[in-house]
């Protein structure tokens, strides 16, 4: 029988990986919330996303979708939440009545805390037990909608970094995932796949340094245009400070320049800058962020460098690259995201020593 695999959202990345799944012989169900129903109005018509670019392609015929969280869950095998970081805990507290033992929830992708997030409303809840939670560091494709019913895939992804939270179940998670995506590699812990989402390093610092033209003319194109060779070296500062960090936890050092060629989107070169600069077929071509309200920097900035700058206050390393960031994204925003953003208290971490926090990732919560 098919694989059965809840996919919740209706974005560029859960249509690819919609249509993507369904095209290699999983029974899909896509999930919206009603508020953003819009998304999936066409969908729910024809039932079909027309699906090309690299990989599968054709028109895949989706199993269900639907607005109703109970039905979705009715009977799958697998949960998929593929949604920004900053709407990973409402998803986790929107799953709360319909949670139970035995439930296997991949984060895809996580960005950075995303599984501790979900662990932390589970377990403050009283619905962890027995839920055994893993993520990607990153979307497994590169990808746009072209419309309401089509979607693009640009890149299928070399390389995933994955583990479980917690990470005693890392190789029975890493058995059933790799079935469904063959170029996932097993981390340490949910930690190390976070400190590796490179969208902390490539688009909050490039955001605040072109916001002014961005504003201006209302159209850009943030590789192309926006990441010149001094805004690289901003984005390779970042990249240090995130090395840094993961020291301190022992992690594998993987430098940006490294992870982008590894994951196929980039080829390998001497500078960060010339890096993004020969990703012709994908990142060159990416038009946006035409405001500041996108998610390079509303999403980026809190959920994934205030999450790193956190972690790193709390383990005596210095950040001042991103920090600087985080006090411009803020302003230039009018938000305070060392408040709203992706703190040690959300993640479940606040006031652990390093130990502590090694032993919450292996082992997980106390019951």
């Amino acid at each position: 029988m098919a694989i059965k695999v809840c996919i919740i959202g209706a974005g560029n990345g859960a249509f690819a990986a919609a249509a993507d799944l369904t095209l290699r012989g999983y029974q899909v169900t896509i999930y919206e919330n009603e508020l953003f129903k819009s998304n999936v109005e066409d969908l729910m018509e024809t039932g079909i996303i027309h699906c090309f670019g690299v990989g599968p392609v054709g028109d895949a015929k989706i199993y269900k979708v639907t607005c109703d969280l109970a039905d979705a869950l009715s009977d799958v095998d697998i949960i998929m939440p593929i949604a920004p970081a900053y709407a990973q805990e409402t998803v986790a507290k929107s799953l709360l009545p319909y949670i139970k033992p035995g439930d296997k929830i991949i984060l895809t992708p996580g960005s950075t805390g995303g599984s501790l997030i979900f662990g932390k409303v589970f377990h403050d809840n009283g619905k962890l037990d027995g839920v055994k939670i893993a993520e990607m560091h990153t979307l497994p494709y590169a990808t746009r909608k072209v419309d309401s019913c089509t979607v693009d895939i640009l890149l299928m992804c070399k390389k995933m970094y994955f583990a479980a939270f917690p990470a005693i179940y890392n190789q029975e998670m890493y058995d059933l995932v790799v079935k469904m995506f063959p170029s996932i590699e097993l981390l340490k812990d949910v930690l190390e796949t976070g400190m590796n989402n490179g969208n902390a390093v490539s688009h909050p610092a490039a955001v605040v340094l072109n916001a002014g033209k961005i504003e201006y003319y209302g159209k850009h194109y943030h590789y192309k245009e926006g990441i010149t060779p001094s805004v690289a070296k901003v984005n390779e500062k970042i990249d240090e400070e995130r090395l840094a960090i993961s020291a301190i936890f022992g992690y594998k050092p993987i430098n940006a320049r490294e992870r982008l060629y590894e994951m196929g989107y980039c080829p390998m070169t001497d500078t960060l800058y010339e890096s993004y600069q020969g990703s012709h077929e994908v990142f060159l071509p990416i038009e946006g962020p035409n405001d500041l309200s996108g998610r390079y920097l509303t999403e980026d900035v809190p959920c994934a460098l205030v999450a790193m700058s956190d972690i790193a206050k709390l383990v005596g390393v210095a950040t001042p690259v991103m920090d600087s960031v985080v006090i411009l994204a803020s302003a230039l925003r009018s938000e305070d995201y060392w408040t709203t953003g992706r703190t040690l208290e959300k993640m479940g971490l606040n006031g652990m020593t390093v130990d502590e926090i090694r032993d919450l990732l292996q082992n997980g919560y106390k019951i």
